[in-house]
């Protein structure tokens, strides 16, 4: 086995009364064992569905409607809702997007960090306290004890994400999800929490899926990264190659809009026109191709296939067929 995580053809939609909406679609990536992986996109691109879909954690009326995922070997989809227990939180650990829609504002931070310590690793009362209590102090909240006994309303923004940080590390698991864990925050804390990951995963030598819509966060924090738009995986690869190599439109789009400090000449941010596709009817072409300005008539009829560039490098992309024009495209 050399990967901790498969992800083979994974579709998710939501039965609305719309109509199908169909988030996700066919996508494919895996993670090894101790690597970081970012999977990058605009809102509503589908990633925070792909890691709800993992955990197998998608709220009504969502559904996993095809696809595989292996844990270390082990069916996710289609397994047992008991299993499925024994693994969330103790195997794979997740922090969502909203840490305050994420806690219970009813119970206390030291009550909801004690409970998956009581549930998987079999602590009592007084050991899962003391734990927790180191947790606390672990991810650089001061004061633990005393924070222990507080309500999350009672918690920053910023603590509220460390303890999110804490309670999904507290039973040291072998694959973390992040989910937009530095969205909302203030640059100061961002660097304190990207520092703090860092700090945790050497700690931890745990795999780590890092979903964003901040490349700066990206960069800094994985190996490898996946760009996603409307519902689909468009490239993928190491992160410097997306980076410096990208290969598909949109990718060079993300990039464009991304504003440079090192620039010795002010540029004005080159904006993506137009909006993404509606998901209750997908196109059947490449869903880029309205806002693409290297789109060719194949492009509205027909879905690119991915083209693997190298090894580790694939985009899906007509422009990277033989017979498509040779046009000069930048970055």
């Amino acid at each position: 086995m050399n990967n901790m995580l498969e992800v083979k053809n994974l579709s998710a939609s939501f039965f609305t009364q719309l109509g199908e909406v169909k988030a996700v679609r066919e996508i494919n990536f895996y993670v090894g064992f101790g690597e970081t992986i970012g999977i990058v996109g605009e809102s509503g691109s589908g990633k925070s569905v792909t890691s709800l879909s993992i955990m197998n954690l998608l709220p009504f009326p969502g559904k996993v409607v095809g696809g595989s995922v292996l844990f270390e070997g082990l069916e996710l989809v289609d397994a047992p809702e008991k299993k499925l227990r024994q693994i969330r939180g103790k195997d794979i650990g997740m922090i969502f997007q909203d840490p305050m829609t994420s806690l219970n504002p009813v119970y206390t931070v030291g009550n909801q960090l004690m409970e998956p310590l009581c549930r998987h690793q079999r602590l009592n009362r007084k050991e899962a306290r003391q734990k927790a209590v180191e947790l606390l102090s672990l991810v650089g909240i001061p004061s633990p004890e005393k924070r222990f006994g507080q309500y999350p309303h009672e918690f920053s923004g910023g603590m509220r994400q460390r303890v999110m940080i804490a309670m999904a590390l507290s039973c040291r698991p072998k694959l973390l999800i992040a989910d937009e864990p530095t969205s909302a925050l203030d640059v100061t804390i961002q660097a304190q929490i990207i520092e703090l990951m860092q700090d945790l995963k050497e700690r931890l030598n745990s795999s780590i899926i890092l979903i964003t819509h901040d490349l700066g966060v990206i960069a800094q924090l994985c190996s490898r990264t996946a760009v996603m738009y409307a519902g689909l995986m468009v490239e993928q690869g190491t992160t410097r190659e997306v980076f410096h190599n990208p290969k598909h439109p949109y990718t060079r789009g993300l990039l464009k809009s991304v504003p440079n400090i090192n620039a010795q000449h002010k540029k004005r941010l080159v904006p993506i026109d137009g909006r993404p596709p509606d998901l209750l009817n997908p196109p059947a072409g490449c869903p880029f191709c309205p806002r693409c300005a290297y789109a060719m008539q194949i492009c509205a009829e027909s879905q690119p296939p991915f083209t693997w560039l190298d090894a580790r490098h694939a985009a899906a992309c007509w422009l990277l067929h033989p017979g498509a024009p040779q046009v000069e495209r930048g970055r």
